[in-house]
């Protein structure tokens, strides 16, 4: 019996190690799951600041773009004023015109400087995408669907339209034969 004893005594230790290893992984792989979830909320914390500092920074350029273009508006503001004051205090109006024309060039200039392009169009077959009919005129003079006139003149920024031109468009008469056919 001592040799059973002996053998019992040796098997029970043997499995009190399998089952304190079971349960060192056990604490070691709940250790690890933990970490692993910690490491996950700090990275959607840190995710989440970063969209909201991103969008304030988008908010904050959207807000403030235009700025250089606002203080060469100013400069254009301020000629104007000039140019008012000029025109009430003038006699000929030689001078005042004059000095709204350079006005005018000035803004223009920083329009341009900006890339805004007006539109040139006239004599030109109509586009959809760049022109608007306000009306169609009827006429032989002109080849059927040509701007023959500019009611409102259109710009571009870059290569987008911002404003189509407003045009008169020619219209090729309708032939009387293939109305009595109808």
């Amino acid at each position: 019996m001592d040799k059973e004893n002996l053998e019992e005594n040796d098997v029970e230790p043997d499995m009190e190690n399998a089952q304190g290893d079971e349960q060192v992984e056990e604490r070691s792989s709940e250790d690890e799951i933990a970490e692993l979830n910690d490491k996950l909320l700090r990275l959607g914390a840190e995710f989440d600041n970063f969209r909201k500092r991103s969008k304030r920074e988008k908010e904050e350029l959207r807000k403030y773009a235009t700025e250089n273009l606002m203080v060469e508006m100013l400069e254009v503001c301020d000629n104007f004023e000039r140019a008012l004051h000029s025109a009430k205090a003038a006699d000929d109006s030689k001078s005042i015109v004059e000095g709204v024309e350079m006005v005018l060039k000035q803004f223009i200039s920083i329009l341009e400087k900006e890339g805004v392009k007006k539109i040139e169009c006239k004599g030109e077959e109509f586009d959809p995408y760049l022109h608007e009919a306000m009306m169609h005129i009827v006429t032989i003079k002109h080849p059927d669907n040509t701007i023959i006139d500019i009611q409102k003149p259109g710009y571009m920024l870059h290569s987008k339209v911002i404003r189509p031109v407003m045009v008169t468009v020619a219209k090729k008469p309708e032939d009387d034969s293939n109305k009595s056919e109808k």
